[in-house]
């Protein structure tokens, strides 16, 4: 059986063919690979010039372990939002988050002193927002 073509052409486009594959395979895996993620999270005013520590951890939808975790511990004086950079995949994820407010003059009137959140977030490589409020009460 002849082929069309001559076989300097068939090469080419077996070569075609195969760097096609190799890029439909990259593309599937490289969601299941990790790579850098930038969390900010966005204190409330009342917690914006507060000491703290925040402890957070990451847990993928449909998961049962976290995938990272982290923290942070401020003192107040910073101007701007606390960030962090985890490696983790792209996808939705539970973000815990848990701190506690370090006693000294400026937070004498909190009540509270240790509390938690949970956020859902999609995370898509770039840089995601988190807020850091405490749950309203009523």
């Amino acid at each position: 059986m002849n082929l069309p073509g001559s076989a300097a052409w068939r090469r080419r486009l077996a070569f075609g063919f195969l760097a096609l594959g190799a890029v439909v395979a990259l593309r599937a895996v490289s969601h299941d690979l990790p790579h850098e993620q930038t969390l900010v999270f966005r204190p409330s005013e009342s917690l914006r010039r507060v000491p703290l520590t925040l402890h957070v951890s990451l847990t993928r939808v449909g998961e049962s372990e976290a995938r990272a975790g982290l923290s942070v511990t401020r003192d107040g004086s910073e101007h701007s939002d606390p960030r962090q950079t985890v490696h983790v995949p792209d996808g939705d994820y539970v973000v815990a988050l848990d701190w506690t407010l370090k006693e000294n003059a400026s937070t004498r009137a909190q009540k509270e002193s240790e509390t938690s959140r949970v956020e859902r977030v999609t995370l898509t490589g770039g840089e995601t927002t988190v807020p850091l409020a405490p749950r309203d009460r009523e």
